[in-house]
């Protein structure tokens, strides 16, 4: 398989799962094992240019609602915007303190599988003691914001899912599910664009990314426009439908990964 195909499908991958609650990262440790990819080539700079590309399609998605922020920052209405700003913050700090220690020591078959399990679980616990008596941005409180912020900081751990366990904190403060997968968006779009920022400020990662440019922006193309129809879909799909509908995929993954199918099993 040549770089350019491996980028797109890397990207289409990153743009499928970055948004539904099974884990962007755990399928992009998956895929590229499955495809027997080079791991330096298609490493943590590659990943950047498909986050970059999600990031953007959850901007664009929500455009309306970022500029509605911006618009109420301006008008001193800061309450929601400081909500967000201050949610961001444990997975922020928990980023800068454990990142590395987890890009080593947990990308591994076993941590993956018991990541989609917990997460699995936390789906389950939330959509079972989820209200959603609340709707609508403007009910969001600064404990809605930290509660998912939190989560967000276990969504380090591959398996867990980002959007599927902040969702879920969401859910279960009782937040309407739209709402609670707005808030998640909002949350996890800051936290995206500055790991980002970070690697491309690293000269020899930026470097690396740069090295391959047209590869990076097949990556890049694909997990935008991939991302920018899942995210559509599912906050259409949500509106209807639970969470819990994920999980019996998000299990059977992790069973085919500890049988080894992807012949990853330590």
């Amino acid at each position: 398989m040549n770089d350019l195909a491996a980028a797109a499908i890397l990207g289409l991958v990153q743009g499928l799962t970055e948004f539904l609650p099974v884990s962007s990262t755990a399928h992009l440790i998956l895929a590229t094992q499955l495809f027997g990819l080079d791991p330096i080539r298609f490493g943590l700079a590659f990943d950047v240019a498909l986050h970059l590309g999600t990031a953007l399609a959850v901007l664009l998605y929500f455009r309306s609602i970022w500029l509605g922020l911006l618009r109420d920052l301006l008008a001193g209405r800061w309450q929601v915007p400081a909500f967000i700003g201050l949610g961001t913050i444990p997975a922020a700090a928990a980023g800068a303190a454990f990142q590395s220690a987890v890009e080593r020591e947990l990308r591994g078959a076993i941590p993956i599988a018991l990541g989609l399990i917990l997460g699995s679980i936390a789906i389950l616990i939330a959509e079972r003691v989820a209200t959603r008596s609340r709707e609508g941005l403007h009910r969001t409180t600064l404990r809605d914001a930290l509660v998912m912020g939190v989560a967000q900081a276990l969504a380090l751990m591959p398996g867990v899912s980002r959007s599927g366990i902040t969702i879920s904190a969401g859910l279960a403060q009782g937040l309407a599910r739209a709402d609670a997968a707005r808030l998640s968006f909002l949350l996890a779009t800051p936290i995206i664009l500055g790991a980002g920022a970070k690697t491309l400020l690293d000269a020899r990662k930026a470097a690396d990314l740069l090295g391959r440019a047209d590869v990076a922006a097949v990556g890049f193309a694909v997990s935008l426009v991939s991302g920018l129809a899942t995210v559509a879909l599912l906050m259409r799909f949500l509106r209807t439908r639970s969470l819990v509908w994920f999980v019996p995929y998000r299990m059977i993954l992790a069973a085919s990964v500890l049988l080894g199918t992807f012949g990853i099993a330590r």
